[in-house]
């Protein structure tokens, strides 16, 4: 691991005063938030391929593909299919976070990624609430990604914490953020290249007869009502007899708001949501923070 100083985590709760949800200008920062540098870069990587490997199975399509990428995080060993550089790809990445990780958080990453890829149906939503309970879990954010982000801190914890009924629905209220965030910026986009059938605009529009302009608002009234939930739902985990006394739940925990205002900075940022033709500026409530 690198030498870089860890900065250290926004508070939990949050303080008065204090940008919620955090997040950092990363490009002016030399560091990492809350983590290693060099874990980080690893973590960066594994979150790039699964992005890439998303697109694969996006609507409905190209399902064959999930077995290789589940074989190559059970075997660690080769690629199922040795020309596929998709495969190779991940074999790459996962034998460098196998060698850097702690062997139970990698067997933890690993169920929870194939958690995500058998969650991976495709069905038509007809109202919001069916929309959240089937998103929460294959968003990925309630499973690999949250694997992952734990590697990326070093955070090693039990399965019985990450399974908590608390801790799940902690990291189930961050999971609804990044699903109804998503959807929000990537709505033109989907809608140009048809494939928003599944966007939760589109859903408001097609059965609730909503306009776009009212779509918007209403799913920024829920993306802020989520932040709040996760005030809740996070001192609820710390708040437990048993979860509350692990400062490495508390670390978990504080970090977790970050991806919240870490995914509406890179919603933002890349092109491909087109953030020019979203206006979403009135709930930024984030801004450079200073690491002391």
């Amino acid at each position: 691991m690198s030498s870089t100083r860890v900065g250290k985590a926004a508070p939990f709760p949050p303080l008065p005063g204090q940008p919620y949800p955090p997040t950092r200008n990363h490009p002016r920062w030399r560091g990492a938030p809350a983590a290693d540098f060099d874990r980080m870069v690893w973590g960066a990587r594994i979150a790039g391929i699964f992005f890439l490997a998303d697109d694969y199975i996006d609507s409905g399509k190209m399902l064959d593909r999930i077995t290789g990428f589940k074989a190559v995080r059970t075997s660690i060993s080769q690629p199922l299919h040795k020309e596929d550089q998709a495969e190779i790809c991940h074999d790459m990445v996962f034998r460098a976070i196998k060698a850097t990780s702690h062997p139970h958080t990698f067997d933890q990453l690993t169920k929870c990624t194939h958690e995500w890829w058998d969650s991976n149906i495709h069905e038509p939503f007809q109202n919001v609430d069916q929309y959240l309970a089937v998103r929460r879990v294959n968003i990925a954010m309630l499973c690999y990604s949250s694997a992952y982000f734990r590697y990326t801190l070093d955070i090693n914890l039990t399965d019985e914490q990450i399974y908590h009924p608390l801790m799940r629905e902690a990291e189930g209220v961050i999971s609804d953020h990044v699903g109804l965030t998503n959807d929000y910026f990537s709505y033109i986009k989907e809608k140009m290249t048809n494939s928003d059938d599944t966007n939760i605009i589109r859903i408001l529009m097609d059965h609730e007869n909503l306009t776009y302009p009212e779509a918007k608002i209403v799913i920024e009234k829920k993306i802020r009502q989520k932040e709040q939930d996760f005030i809740i739902a996070g001192m609820a985990v710390l708040n437990d007899p048993g979860l509350g006394k692990d400062p490495e739940v508390y670390r978990w925990i504080s970090n977790l708001q970050y991806c919240m205002g870490g995914n509406l900075a890179w919603s933002q940022e890349v092109m491909t949501f087109e953030r020019k033709l979203q206006s979403f500026t009135n709930m930024l409530l984030f801004r450079v923070e200073d690491i002391t």
